[in-house]
């Protein structure tokens, strides 16, 4: 704090008593100062300023704190009806989720997956999808068996991955299809097998899934006659299951 004398830069000063007539606003953020040398008087910033700076300083900060732990617990648009409607929302998939209810579960995976009204948290995302995908939600079964084949917030398990992508597979899942396919192709995971490889691209090319019938075309060369009618037959099977009901008559 500067308390050099203005008028003959002497440092030899000291504090001044505050006289009636300079009892203003003035006197809480400056203090008066008198020159022991030439008696000049004179004012300087108050320590009162300073502690009142470091207070609204703190204020300001706790006020940010609060503004973004706020923010968690609040729908994106402020709008208190949507915080409502989201609280509401939240409650009534948990409700139905451990009824076990599929796709609830899957959408409670996806909210805390994604941080949609909740804070984002992996391991809370990866329990609802196991259970969605325990409770037969092919999409579900194909996430968690991606999941497990990258090992991404789990432990990478590849005998798992592929038992919850043929799941997904069998289930009509087309991009499950694919990967299993690839998989089977690759040999990643599960013992190479380019009969099966091609039974798997065949069916997730007749879905119309995009590079299945490219990745397809790569196995056809490797089978052998007899291997190939045999795969298009299996192919020919399960394409059936997965084609368009036909519509009632009417």
């Amino acid at each position: 704090m500067a308390r050099t004398c203005p008028s003959c830069k002497s440092p030899n000063a000291r504090r001044s008593a505050v006289r009636a007539s300079e009892i203003t606003l003035r006197h809480i953020f400056l203090s008066p100062y008198r020159c022991r040398d030439c008696r000049a008087r004179f004012w300087v910033i108050s320590r009162n300023t300073y502690y009142f700076a470091g207070i609204i300083g703190v204020a300001i900060a706790v006020g940010a704190i609060g503004w973004n732990v706020g923010a968690w617990l609040v729908v994106p648009g402020g709008d208190p009806s949507q915080t409502k409607a989201a609280a509401q929302r939240l409650a009534d998939l948990v409700k139905l989720a451990e009824n076990n209810d599929a796709v609830a579960e899957y959408e409670l995976a996806r909210m805390h997956g994604d941080g949609l009204g909740v804070p984002m948290r992996a391991q809370e995302a990866y329990k609802w999808l196991e259970r969605s995908a325990r409770h037969g939600n092919v999409q579900a079964q194909y996430e968690l068996g991606i999941a497990l084949r990258d090992g991404r917030d789990t432990i990478q398990d590849h005998e798992a991955a592929r038992k919850w992508i043929r799941l997904a597979a069998e289930g009509g899942h087309g991009q499950a299809q694919l990967v299993l396919g690839v998989m089977y192709r690759s040999g990643t995971g599960v013992p190479a097998d380019n009969l099966k490889a091609y039974v798997w691209l065949n069916v997730a090319a007749a879905q119309g899934v995009p590079g299945a019938a490219s990745a397809r075309d790569t196995v056809l060369a490797r089978l052998a006659p007899a291997e190939l009618q045999e795969a298009q037959a299996e192919a020919r099977r399960r394409s059936a299951t997965y084609a368009p009901k036909p519509a009632p008559a009417q």
